[in-house]
């Protein structure tokens, strides 16, 4: 008797877990796959619905299609970005670090997709997928405030050498906020707005000159190092300057006992001179492997450019 009504409530409690729907004996097809909303609570979902051969192929479209409604219903590019291209010209990598960094926030949110409906008939399948508003909205504002974070701090030390960041995490705080519009249709607003950094930006002189004494570098770096500086409103100069940044690259070959390969730490060291005194250094290593120096130094590449672009500003030049 104890078995039987333990096998009893194992079977009851099945019936508690949410399946999709499925009917494939229905004469006609139901009015969600021509009108998702008629099968979700537009209130508090977004719905698409998809067709395939199998249910797994209509799983995957009504999620894709789901996804896409946040790009059909977003704005297209912030109006600042093209009103305001001759106050900051700053390069497409940086437009496209952004939509990389939306795109896997949209990721994350259709994780969280579920399908409430299946249909089927005369061999095709019909999916019907909900998106819960406010699941979503909770993980696009999670990631806006520590966009917003990440803004406030670097607007609060007001260093041009933080320009290229600023601008970045300022459209990407929009573009979420686009987004997160769309599910709690209310926005949330920003403390810093375009118009304090074009304001902040214009009142810096346009070109303060500044030399930069380069040792021993690559030739990718040398070239970042240049472009986050000109963006910044330094004009590079070779002669006497107020204000002077040295940089030098330091490679070490370590023992590796592997055939072929060869074994380098790097060490970059910066620092600022103001007026003749040493402000501020910063310094970074990294070790890598690869076929020879040259092989191993192109590793690093990403490594020490966002580094630099993170840390330039702890040199203090304004």
């Amino acid at each position: 008797m104890k078995y039987l009504w333990l096998l009893l409530l194992i079977s009851g409690c099945s019936h508690f877990k949410k399946e999709p729907s499925l009917s494939d004996k229905s004469k006609e097809a139901p009015a969600w796959i021509y009108s998702p909303y008629d099968g979700c609570s537009e209130a508090k979902e977004l719905c698409a619905t998809g067709e395939g051969k199998t249910f797994t192929q209509a799983d995957a479209e009504a999620r894709a299609n789901l996804g896409s409604i946040f790009e059909v219903k977003v704005k297209s590019d912030l109006n600042v970005t093209t009103s305001s291209s001759q106050t900051f010209p700053w390069q497409a990598a940086v437009k496209e670090e952004v939509q990389k960094s939306i795109q896997e926030s949209v990721d994350q949110i259709l994780e969280t997709v579920q399908i409430k409906n299946h249909f089927k008939k005369d061999g095709l399948s019909h999916s019907l997928a909900s998106l819960d508003k406010q699941k979503a909205g909770q993980l696009i504002k999670n990631r806006l405030l520590k966009v917003d974070g990440e803004l406030e701090t670097l607007w609060e030390n007001h260093q041009r050498t933080n320009l290229r960041r600023i601008v970045k995490l300022y459209l990407e705080r929009e573009r979420l906020n686009e987004r997160y519009s769309i599910v709690s249709e209310i926005p949330h607003p920003s403390k810093v707005s375009w118009q304090d950094i074009i304001k902040w930006r214009e009142s810096k002189p346009k070109a303060e000159p500044l030399h930069l004494k380069i040792g021993q570098a690559p030739d990718w770096m040398r070239e970042k190092i240049i472009e986050l500086l000109t963006e910044a409103g330094f004009h590079l100069v070779k002669g006497d300057a107020n204000k002077i940044v040295t940089v030098q690259v330091d490679s070490i070959k370590e023992f590796l006992n592997v055939s072929g390969f060869e074994k380098h730490t790097f060490t970059l060291s910066m620092a600022s001179i103001v007026n003749g005194d040493k402000k501020r250094s910063i310094t970074a290593s990294e070790s890598v492997t690869g076929r020879n120096q040259a092989d191993a130094l192109l590793k690093v590449k990403n490594f020490f450019n966002e580094y630099i672009e993170q840390h330039l500003s702890d040199l203090r030049l304004d």
